[in-house]
């Protein structure tokens, strides 16, 4: 009986609800592209701990990570990084923090091959 409740509450939710983006660390991010790369926004608020002992502090909110065309980074509290994708998916590096997407690729149009310079 619990499997048919379950299932008859997958089959209620609405088309695209449980569409996946691009997933890290359990985190789902939304892509987007523009003339300078990737961007990807978290889909729902993300806390991050920053900071080390007595000075760290929470920081909540929706975050958004830029990827650029020349293999740079940029994201609000991590600072300037880069990032560069291999054959199991892509990897954002700041100091101190990492994202990694695996078996994940980025696609945008009209430009799908943008990353191609950016490998592991």
């Amino acid at each position: 009986m619990r499997a048919i409740l379950v299932w008859a509450m997958f089959l209620a939710l609405p088309n695209g609800a449980l569409a996946a983006g691009y997933v890290s660390d359990g985190h789902i991010y939304d892509l987007r592209c523009n003339k300078d790369g990737y961007v990807l926004t978290s889909r729902y608020p993300i806390v991050r701990i920053i900071g080390v002992g007595a000075g760290s502090q929470q920081v909540a909110g929706r975050e958004t990570v830029f990827l650029g065309r020349s293999c740079d980074a940029g994201h609000k509290l991590f600072g300037q990084g880069s990032w560069c994708w291999a054959n199991g998916g892509f990897v954002v590096r700041f100091a101190g923090h990492s994202f990694g997407f695996p078996r994940q690729e980025l696609t945008c149009q009209p430009d799908p091959e943008s990353n191609l310079n950016c490998r592991c």
